[in-house]
């Protein structure tokens, strides 16, 4: 049986560092069944979706680096918005009783194949106001630190969102104009093992290396939002039309 968690203390976490850790947070079932479905999806599913639900990691291979929406896709995923231990966890985190899991997506960096995910900031793409949205990440295989490991920057998430800049590239239209100060905010690797957790805020600066090791890494992301928080749609429709304007660009 996997210790239960310390929710005021991953609460003071998130809210001092802008993001946090719970170390086995799922146990050896649960995770299990998320490899499974994650592996039905990424065989059977993708290979029919279009570009921006799904991602490759060059036009060479057929590696998938990110696949969103998967609860549109998998009854296993609509079920999994409804765990009751990542509900409790989400509503501790972001104050409301009544916040709900949201979009499921999945994100690789395949052996040897795995790129740079530039420095970004979620609430950039998602115009969230107030800001209090977060993502859950969710560890298939061990992160490690040469293997692409999520890294945030300690304390980020108090600068408010700031200026990006386009990236040219796909999955990741937009990124910082330029990163904060690393000594004032310093980078954070968040190395994992199977069935541990990373939450971070919607503002936290994040970015992982690529992977350079001859093991997988893969993860899953849940959204969520408290039931404050709005987004922006007039912004929102700016984003999405900068991401349709790559995708033709990029053909």
């Amino acid at each position: 049986m996997n210790p239960t968690p310390d929710m005021q203390a991953i609460l003071q976490k998130y809210r001092d560092d802008g993001f946090a850790v719970v170390r086995r947070f799922l146990d050896a079932r649960e995770h299990d069944a998320i490899d499974a479905a994650v592996q039905h999806v990424t065989t059977t599913v993708a290979p029919s979706l279009a570009i921006g639900e799904v991602y490759q990691e060059g036009e060479t291979t057929q590696a998938i680096r990110s696949m969103f929406h998967l609860e549109k896709h998998s009854d296993f995923f609509r079920d999994l918005q409804r765990h009751a231990r990542l509900l409790a966890l989400s509503r501790t985190l972001l104050e409301d009783p009544q916040a709900a899991l949201g979009t499921i997506m999945y994100f690789g960096k395949p052996a040897r194949e795995g790129s740079l995910t530039p420095p970004h900031q979620d609430n950039f793409y998602q115009c969230f106001v107030p800001p209090e949205a977060m993502r859950i990440t969710i560890a298939i295989d061990a992160s490690t630190a040469d293997n692409g490991p999520l890294t945030c920057q300690r304390g980020s998430h108090q600068l408010g969102v700031l200026p990006h800049k386009p990236s040219d590239v796909l999955g990741f239209s937009q990124i910082l104009a330029e990163t904060p100060d690393k000594l004032r905010y310093p980078e954070i690797e968040i190395c994992l093992e199977p069935g541990d957790i990373c939450v971070h805020a919607t503002n936290t600066v994040h970015f992982s290396r690529p992977n350079t090791t001859d093991r997988s890494r893969r993860q899953l992301a849940i959204e969520c939002s408290s039931t404050r928080a709005q987004q922006d749609q007039a912004l929102l429709r700016q984003r999405h039309q900068a991401v349709k304007a790559l995708h033709r660009k990029k053909g």
